[in-house]
């Protein structure tokens, strides 16, 4: 009996481990060097005080004449976002770049300039050794990386969307806690900017307290987490459907509601990217049907048809009652085509 135990445990170990790895949080060294570089530029919005804060600005203040802070002084408009071009840096510390085919800021700033940038961050990096002040600063990090992913793991929503497909998928999450962001949070797609973390889903999520400390250590919320898990998880859950049915996806061609605002406010030019994104919206108002209550269902309902995704309306109720509310199928890919048999019923194509 013991014996049958042990091996049994041995068998659990790679499932256990790739659950821990899973989902990541902690301070990214490429984010955290762009948005030192920006603070210098004033380029950036003041971080809230803490003692970490302060840190870095008796660290680094003495570099706001190095050529990448003039550099990012010279962009006009400088967005917050920004600082996601650390993701194009790899290797840390001996850096290796990678240099993005197309991204949105090279529209704004043209390709030539925003690698130069990149590139005098990574002179940056080396001339202020900022790799020591990250190093001496790593024990705090982990645990501010643990203390926000213990309330993470609590809401189970890895779990959650895992049980709700029935079959398993190759993703990661990674919560990039930036404690220089008095923003906001949003997630970075790092596709475009580094196709070797392309499997990392990112959010970015800051300190937001105001009144700060210079003496207290910076506190990281859990918040809005369930838009990474559920409406980006699942977009990597689906993909191998849309493929599947992309025939009979594209049949229905005539749904797509081109001339929304919605549509062009989210730069959306097509039905397949149209379809995409209300069934990951309608999947995630489901979950939240479930797992939160019935007003933040309808609240989220509500805001995907004023964004003009107007078949969340009528999907997600379809999705809950008829999947989630049933044991009738094996797992989310038996019942698809359902849904696509949904769709050409309530909106038949008109002759």
């Amino acid at each position: 009996m013991k014996k049958i135990l042990v091996i049994s445990l041995i068998a659990l170990l790679p499932a256990v481990a790739f659950c821990q790895d899973q989902l990541k949080v902690t301070v990214h060294p490429g984010v955290e060097l762009f948005t030192i570089v920006q603070i210098l530029g004033d380029k950036y919005p003041q971080p809230n005080p803490s003692a970490y804060s302060k840190e870095v600005m008796d660290y680094f203040g003495k570099y706001k004449d190095h050529p990448a802070v003039k550099k990012v002084m010279s962009f006009d408009k400088t967005y917050t976002d920004l600082v996601e071009l650390g993701w194009c840096m790899s290797d840390f510390p001996n850096i290796k770049i990678y240099e993005p085919v197309e991204m949105s800021w090279y529209k704004m700033y043209g390709k030539e300039n925003v690698l130069e940038y990149i590139k005098l961050c990574k002179d940056f990096f080396n001339d202020t050794h900022f790799w020591d002040f990250f190093q001496q600063h790593q024990a705090r990090y982990t645990k501010w990386g643990d203390e926000l992913k213990a309330n993470v793991d609590s809401g189970k929503l890895i779990r959650k969307l895992q049980d709700f497909y029935k079959y398993d998928t190759d993703i990661h999450w990674y919560i990039c806690i930036d404690p220089l962001n008095s923003w906001g949070s949003h997630a970075i797609m790092t596709k475009t900017l580094n196709p070797q973390f392309s499997d990392w889903l990112v959010y970015n999520t800051g300190y937001f307290k105001e009144g700060g400390s210079v003496n207290t250590d910076p506190v990281f919320e859990f918040k809005n987490f369930e838009n990474l898990v559920w409406h980006e998880g699942s977009h990597v859950y689906i993909n191998t459907l849309l493929k599947k049915y992309e025939k009979e996806i594209a049949d229905m061609s005539y749904l797509f509601n081109k001339d929304d605002e919605g549509m062009h406010r989210n730069q959306i030019s097509n039905w397949a990217y149209c379809f995409d994104e209300n069934m990951v919206r309608s999947i995630t108002a489901s979950l939240y049907k479930k797992y939160r209550n019935e007003q933040a269902y309808k609240r989220q309902v509500a805001r995907e048809t004023a964004n003009n995704f107007i078949y969340v309306e009528g999907l997600a109720p379809f999705i809950y009652d008829n999947y989630l509310n049933s044991n009738k199928y094996k797992n989310f890919a038996d019942f698809f085509p359902e849904i696509l048999k949904y769709l050409k019923e309530k909106y038949p194509k008109k002759s």
